[in-house]
C-alpha cells in the first residue's frame, strides 16, 4: 500500500469534514493569541478538522506498519500527526517493533519523545532489556500469569544473567504451568539454567502438571495426586500448588473443599494476589470471621490496603466484638473515595451518601477556554464526526484522556462541564470522577433522557435509580453503544434479546436502535430479570450482566448478606459490575430525592436458593 493511497481520506470522510474545518480554523487563530491573566498556562495549539481527520483516516495503516516494522511509513506518519493520543499509541507500537529487532539506536531516540505516563508496559521492557537501568524485571516476575513478549523476554534475560530472586522465578514457572504458558515457562527454566528434561528443580517444577494442570485440577482425583506428590516436593511446590487447587475450588463455589486445601499452604508468600483474595472470599462465604481476618492480615501490604479488604477487615473485627479496630478500618476504607467499599465503609459509622456538591459549576469563561485547548479541539473533531464509527468515537475518547491527563481538579470540572455540553457524556463523567476534593455531582452522575427513563421505569415497575445506576455502567450514556459481543444501545440489549422481548410486548424489535426502544426494552427485561429472581435487585443485576441462570447458581443455600453474594460471584466482569450498579443506584437515589439512599439496605439479603 504507498504511502498516497493510505493517507487519503474517504469520501464520505472528506466530506463529514467540511462543514466542521470553518469553525476549526477560526478555534486554530485563537488558539495563538496569547494566554489571558485568567489562564496563564500555555494553550495547545488547535489544528483543522481536516488535519485531524486526516490523521485518523492513516491512524490504523500506521499501527499496522508500526506493527510490520515498515519504519518509513511510520516516521512519515509522526512527523505529520503531531502530539496526540494517536501518535503516542503508534510510537508504543513502533518502539515494541524496534525493541523485538534490536534497533535499539532508534529505539533510544524515539523512547526520549514518549510521555511517562504515556509509555506501554512492554515499551518500558524493552527500555529496560536495552539498558538493563530500573527494577521492571524483580517487579514483574512476581506476576504469575502471561505478560507481553517484550516483558517475557526482558524477565528469562534478567534470569540467565542471574538478577532476579531465584524463588520469585521459580514461582512464575509454577504460575505460568498452572496457567497452561507451557512454553514461557519451560523457557524461564531454561534460562534459570535448570530445564525441564532431566532430574533438574525444573523436571521436578514440570511434574506439578498432574495436580495443577488446566485439566488435571478439574479432576476430583487432584488433591490425592497432589498428597502423592508431596513427599517429593519443597515447601515452596506444595505450598504454590495448594493454593492452585484452593483457588479452583473456591472460584466454582466450592467454599469448605477451598478452605481445606488452603489450610495446607505452608508458605503463604508463595500465593499470588488472586489466590489471596479467593481465600479471603472463601472464608467470606462461610462467614468464618476469624479465619477470614488471618488471611487478610496474610495479604501484602498493597493488597490490605485495597477498600475491599479494608471493610471486611473491619467487618471481621466488628464480628468478633472489637468495635474500635474495626472503625479505625471502615474510616480507612471510607476514605478511598466514593467506591462500593467507600460507601459501605462509611454508612457502618452512620453516614449516608450525599449528592450536594461542594464546587459551583464551571463558568462560561473558563469553559470557552477549554475549548480552545487543541488537544481538547481534537478529541471533540473526532466525536462530532464520529457519527456510527464506533473507531472513532473510541479514538475520540482516547484523545480526551489524553488531553486531559495531568489536569488539576478545577481544569477537569471546565472540561467535564465541554464534554457535557458538547453531549460528549462518557468523557464528562471520567473527567469529573477523577476530582477528590472539588464534587460535582450533576457531572459525575449525569442523567439525560430522564424523562424517557423515568416513563418506561415507571412503566415496568423498576426504580429510575437502579436504571440510570445500570445505564451508567452499560454505556456511560452513549446512544448507538455497540460492544465487542454485539449488545446495543445505552441499555446495552442482545439483539436476540431484544426480538424475545419485542414478542412479549407487542413493538418490533428494530425499536432496539432507537433511543426510546431500547430503554423500554431495557427497563421491561431488568424487571423480568427482577421477577425471575426472586424480586431481588442484587440478583437481577447479576443477572442482566451474566444471565439469570449463572446469577442463581451464585446463590447459597441459606439467605446470605448480598454484600457476601457480590463480592463472591466468580466472575471478575461481573463482580465489579454489581458492585457499580448498586453504589450508582445509591447515588442517583440520593440524586433524585428517593427515599432508599442506603447501600447497605439496597443490597440486602439474597434469599436461598431453590
Amino acid at each position: 500500500m504507498t504511502i498516497k493511497r493510505t493517507l487519503s481520506l474517504s469520501l464520505t470522510l472528506i466530506a463529514a469534514a467540511v462543514l466542521s474545518a470553518c469553525a476549526s480554523e477560526d478555534k486554530s487563530a485563537a488558539a495563538k493569541t496569547k494566554p489571558t491573566v485568567e489562564d496563564a498556562s500555555p494553550v495547545r495549539r488547535s489544528e483543522s478538522a481536516s488535519k485531524v481527520l486526516s490523521d485518523f483516516g492513516g491512524y490504523e495503516s500506521a499501527m499496522n506498519a508500526a506493527k510490520s516494522g515498515d519504519d518509513a511509513w511510520v516516521q512519515q506518519y509522526l512527523a505529520n500527526a503531531g502530539d496526540s493520543a494517536m501518535a503516542e499509541n503508534v510510537r508504543n507500537e513502533w518502539l515494541k517493533s524496534l525493541g523485538q529487532r534490536g534497533q535499539w539506536d532508534v529505539f533510544r531516540q524515539e523512547y526520549k519523545k514518549l510521555d511517562k505516563a504515556g509509555r506501554a508496559q512492554e515499551t518500558e521492557c524493552y527500555a529496560e532489556l536495552n539498558d538493563g537501568n530500573g527494577g521492571k524485571a524483580a517487579e514483574l516476575v512476581r506476576e504469575t500469569g502471561r505478560l507481553p513478549e517484550g516483558c517475557t523476554r526482558l524477565i528469562e534475560t534478567a534470569a540467565a544473567q542471574g538478577r532476579l530472586k531465584t524463588d520469585d522465578a521459580w514461582r512464575r514457572v509454577r504460575g505460568l504451568l498452572a496457567a497452561n504458558q507451557i512454553t514461557d515457562a519451560r523457557n524461564l527454566a531454561a534460562a534459570l539454567g535448570s530445564p525441564f528434561e532431566g532430574g533438574s528443580q525444573g523436571a521436578q517444577e514440570y511434574s506439578l502438571l498432574k495436580a495443577i494442570g488446566k485439566e488435571a485440577r478439574k479432576s476430583a482425583s487432584a488433591a490425592a495426586t497432589l498428597s502423592a506428590m508431596e513427599g517429593g516436593l519443597s515447601r515452596a511446590q506444595s505450598s504454590y500448588a495448594w493454593g492452585v487447587l484452593g483457588h479452583y475450588q473456591a472460584q466454582n463455589q466450592n467454599m469448605p473443599t477451598a478452605m481445606t486445601y488452603y489450610g495446607r499452604v505452608a508458605d503463604r508468600s508463595q500465593l499470588n494476589n488472586e489466590q489471596l483474595e479467593w481465600n479471603a472470599r472463601a472464608a467470606l462465604r462461610l462467614q468464618r470471621w476469624n479465619e477470614l481476618a488471618g488471611v487478610i492480615q496474610s495479604m501484602p501490604a498493597k493488597l490490605q490496603n485495597d477498600p475491599t479488604w479494608l471493610y471486611w477487615l473491619g467487618r471481621s473485627y466488628a464480628a468478633q466484638g472489637n468495635k474500635g479496630r474495626a472503625d479505625a478500618l471502615y474510616e480507612k476504607a471510607a476514605a478511598t473515595g466514593r467506591n462500593f467499599y467507600a460507601v459501605m465503609a462509611g454508612e457502618e459509622l452512620g453516614r449516608r451518601v450525599s449528592t450536594k456538591s461542594n464546587v459551583s459549576d464551571a463558568g462560561h469563561g473558563e469553559v470557552k477556554r477549554m475549548a480552545k485547548d487543541g488537544a481538547i479541539d481534537r478529541a471533540l473533531v473526532l466525536f462530532k464526526n464520529s457519527g456510527s464509527d464506533f473507531k472513532m468515537r473510541r479514538q475520540a475518547q482516547a484523545e480526551w484522556r489524553f488531553a486531559t491527563r495531568g489536569f488539576d481538579e478545577d481544569k477537569l470540572l471546565a472540561a467535564a462541564q465541554l464534554a457535557y455540553d458538547q453531549k460528549f457524556y462518557e468523557m464528562a463523567i471520567n473527567s469529573a470522577e477523577r476530582t477528590d476534593k472539588k464534587l460535582n455531582y450533576k457531572l459525575r452522575y449525569l442523567s439525560p433522557f430522564k424523562d424517557t427513563t423515568t416513563r418506561f421505569a415507571n412503566q415496568a415497575g423498576v426504580d429510575p435509580a437502579w436504571v440510570y445506576g445500570l445505564i451508567r455502567q452499560e454505556s456511560r450514556f452513549m446512544m448507538g453503544a455497540q460492544s465487542s459481543v454485539g449488545a446495543q444501545g445505552l441499555m446495552q440489549v442482545m439483539p436476540a434479546t431484544a426480538r424475545e422481548i419485542a414478542g412479549k410486548i407487542g413493538m418490533s424489535s428494530q425499536e432496539l436502535y432507537t433511543m426510546d426502544g431500547n430503554i423500554r426494552m431495557g427497563t421491561w427485561y431488568m424487571a423480568d430479570v427482577k421477577r425471575r429472581l426472586q424480586n431481588n435487585e442484587v440478583m437481577a443485576t447479576a443477572g442482566y450482566n451474566a444471565g439469570p441462570s449463572r446469577a442463581r447458581k451464585w446463590q447459597a443455600t441459606t439467605p446470605l448478606e448480598g454484600a457476601i453474594y457480590a463480592e463472591t460471584i466468580p466472575f471478575t466482569e461481573t463482580r465489579d459490575y454489581v458492585k457499580k450498579v448498586m453504589t450508582n443506584a445509591t447515588y442517583y437515589a440520593d440524586l433524585f430525592n428517593e427515599p432508599q439512599t442506603s447501600l447497605k439496605q439496597r443490597m440486602g439479603t439474597v434469599p436461598a436458593r431453590y
